[in-house]
């Protein structure tokens, strides 16, 4: 239960409709840098019909090489060095990561805990203003925290006001359960809104490294520079496959109800056991759960793959507001594998271990 990566493989009918096109003009070739235009407009198109979300396919939407170089591209497209970066902690490492290698000042901001993670508001209002940029991950990776309406409509005014970017990840958007559908770009194009997103878990083309960021045009002129610069254009195969993948009504729903299906088998799980305490997953492939206090993560971590052949990732990774935590994914759990894996997890039961 520690990876991200999906149980299931993409759509067999994308697949097969694929292999009829690997002996096309240009299939193994570079695309245009900010991809194909016939994958962004049916990207465009999709987002159109199932969001609501109009975008121009030719200069506000640029397909990359996943959700993670996306963030790069976004980052330095609107951050010079030295700029303050904010995050929530518990954090998406790889974005901590990046805004470290590119010179920015780190400022990670603790979310409060109780039955679930919740933002600090005291502590946002006091330190967006100065930042440059803002990064929302929605719904939340490692804390599978899944934000409403409100809560979206006054962070995205908060940074409005204090002139700071805000980078919105939503890998996991289309596995949200229990928050907002909102999105900005709804009601009007957000100049200080960027999205980026990925295809590796919704059609599960984490190979393919796939992914896509939006925005105003001519901060994307600026993050395609990045682009090409580093990777210059996503995978050609990887689009035509998204093409084959955006024709399919209803694969992802199917696979995003038997996601909350996990979801609801992990909580009842950990409800059985002894010592391990779920946090509210609205959203996404995870928990960020409570472990006692007394006990050190990775410690734990191991004994869990020792004693129930449970795999974690110990919450110190996404930072110290992620300590006596444990990173608990349902979403890569396979059919063979599910009824094990909660089987094993409501037997855990830590009241009398020492580690």
């Amino acid at each position: 239960m520690a990876q991200a990566v999906p149980w299931y493989d993409p759509p067999f009918e994308a697949i097969e409709a694929m292999k009829k096109k690997m002996g096309s003009a240009g299939f193994h070739f570079y695309s245009p840098d900010p991809g194909l235009i016939s994958t962004r407009t049916a990207l465009t198109e999709e987002f159109r019909e199932r969001r609501g979300i109009s975008l121009d396919a030719a200069g506000e939407l640029h397909l990359t090489c996943g959700a993670s170089q996306a963030f790069v591209s976004a980052l330095m497209a609107v951050a010079d060095p030295g700029d303050r970066v904010v995050v929530l902690e518990p954090y998406y490492f790889d974005h901590v990561f990046a805004i470290q290698f590119s010179n920015l000042e780190l400022d990670s901001i603790p979310m409060s805990e109780d039955s679930r993670w919740n933002l600090p508001w005291e502590k946002l209002e006091e330190r967006i203003p100065g930042a440059k940029v803002m990064v929302l991950v929605n719904p939340g990776n490692p804390t599978g925290s899944a934000l409403s309406e409100e809560e979206l409509r006054r962070i995205v005014k908060l940074a409005e006001e204090n002139n700071c970017t805000l980078i919105i990840d939503e890998t996991y958007e289309r596995f949200n359960f229990t928050g907002s559908d909102f999105h900005p770009w709804l009601e009007t194009k957000k100049e200080h809104v960027l999205t980026i997103g990925s295809f590796s878990k919704s059609f599960s083309l984490s190979g393919w490294r796939l992914g896509y960021l939006f925005g105003a045009d001519h901060i994307l002129t600026e993050a395609l520079k990045v682009q090409d610069s580093v990777v210059i254009c996503p995978s050609t195969p990887g689009q035509l496959l998204l093409e084959e993948c955006l024709k399919l009504s209803g694969w992802v729903e199917k696979r995003s109800a038997e996601v909350e299906h996990r979801r609801i088998l992990c909580e009842e799980a950990m409800q059985n056991s002894n010592g391990i305490e779920w946090r509210e997953s609205g959203g996404g492939f995870f928990t960020l759960a409570k472990t006692p206090d007394r006990f050190d993560a990775y410690a734990l971590a191991d004994y869990l793959i020792e004693k129930h052949s449970i795999a974690t990732i110990p919450g110190d990774a996404f930072g110290e507001t992620g300590k006596q935590h444990l990173r608990f994914s349902f979403g890569c759990l396979s059919d063979q594998q599910l009824e094990g894996a909660m089987a094993s997890l409501a037997r855990v039961d830590l009241s009398n271990v020492s580690l």
